[in-house]
């Protein structure tokens, strides 16, 4: 491998402005930022849904993640892997469901401009672009105010955050549904897809029929199915009720193949290989994380993984490690030492496709942006 690219990093410090109106609703900045420590924790307990929800470990996003406890925690990796992480793509940090359409576009600029200020590079990886979310509720998927102030071309795609489950215990991405047959939408991706933007899509896997059709319908755009398609509850209970038996497990895994070989059939779509340690598959519930090391989380991961591969092929798959939300349960170097597991006898193709070569063909990481500027291999700014 000639190295990783790790496409989907969450970056945000919940004491600072965008993400700490994000982080506890109605407490406001100045006053989040008084909060010590421990008061902070306790606070979050009740206000995060999504650790109550299983998006993310318990405490996860209590403490700032920003470049500098993303480099701490590759240190393990370069043991496991034999080389580094050599580009970064952070994803959007906005936590809310919701804001409100009035506050959505500037919360999504300056999420870009405090992501694009972080100091990557000297020493830690590159940042090759990011992906915005989009809301469908407004025009342009609420993304112009951000693109307009990406002097440095970094937006590579946006995010659909369009999942809904019928557990409700059980995370909603999306106040309503719908998000597929929105007019916004449908005005806005022939738009973004002649800026040479993907649009990524985070569902979960009884939607993917959903998103089959969507893909047909607009064959041009380039689209990325985050997380292998979530098939919430695969290995154990998640939620009030979803997957709490073995015939319920087995029909989340039928489901979940039969979708995703009949998204394999359309060409535009691509898979992103992350999350294979999430909460949300349903690993368990202990608060300190239950796969228990490399080899037992490639056993599990392993069959899902395969089937992947063998139907979107060498060129249609893509790595990220979704840290931090998954490091209670698996490290980065835990999460690519089992995925080497599963694929290392595929070859050295495969390999560097999957962890490299992919997502700088489809993010166009090291050319131009949609501004005019290339890759950025470092900058200046607050840590």
């Amino acid at each position: 491998m000639p190295g990783i690219v790790d496409t989907h990093v969450h970056f945000f410090n919940p004491r600072r402005p965008p993400w700490s109106l994000q982080q506890l609703g109605r407490v406001s900045g100045p006053a989040l930022r008084a909060l010590p420590g421990p008061l902070l924790r306790v606070a979050s307990r009740f206000t995060d849904e999504h650790s109550m929800s299983g998006v993310a470990g318990h405490g996860l996003l209590t403490s700032r993640y920003l470049v500098r406890e993303y480099g701490k925690d590759l240190a393990g990796l370069a043991s496991v892997a034999g080389v580094p992480v050599t580009t970064v793509m952070p994803v959007d940090s906005l936590w809310r469901r919701r804001l409100s359409p009035a506050d959505t576009a500037e919360a999504v600029a300056r999420d870009v401009d405090t992501l694009a200020a972080l100091p990557y590079g000297d020493g830690m990886p590159a940042l090759g672009g990011m992906i915005v979310p989009a809301d469908e509720r407004l025009p342009g998927l609420g993304v112009q105010q951000a693109l307009d102030r990406d002097d440095q071309g970094l937006i590579r795609g946006v995010r659909l955050r369009w999942g809904r489950h019928g557990d409700r215990l059980v995370h909603d991405w999306s106040g309503g549904s719908g998000a597929l047959r929105s007019a916004n939408l449908r005005e806005a991706i022939g738009p973004l897809a002649e800026r040479g933007l993907v649009l990524e899509s985070l569902c979960y896997s009884h939607e993917l029929g959903d998103l089959v059709a969507f893909a047909s319908e607009f064959p041009e755009v380039t689209i990325i199915v985050e997380h292998f398609g979530s098939p919430v509850g695969v290995f154990g209970p998640v939620g009030s009720s979803t997957g709490t038996t073995a015939a319920a497990r087995a029909d989340i895994l039928g489901l979940w193949r039969e979708r995703m070989a009949m998204l394999a059939m359309r060409e535009n779509v691509l898979v992103k290989i992350s999350g294979i340690a999430s909460p949300l598959l349903g690993y368990g519930q202990e608060k300190s994380g239950n796969i228990g090391g490399q080899h037992i989380l490639a056993d599990m991961i392993g069959p899902l993984v395969l089937h992947v591969v063998d139907r979107f092929g060498p060129d249609r798959v893509i790595f990220g490690s979704n840290a931090p939300l998954d490091s209670h349960n698996a490290t980065i170097g835990v999460t690519v030492g089992a995925l080497l597991d599963v694929l290392g006898d595929r070859g050295d193709y495969l390999l560097a496709q999957f962890f490299a070569e992919n997502a700088r063909r489809v993010y166009r990481i090291g050319e131009p942006g949609p501004n005019g500027s290339a890759e950025s291999n470092g900058a200046s700014g607050p840590d």
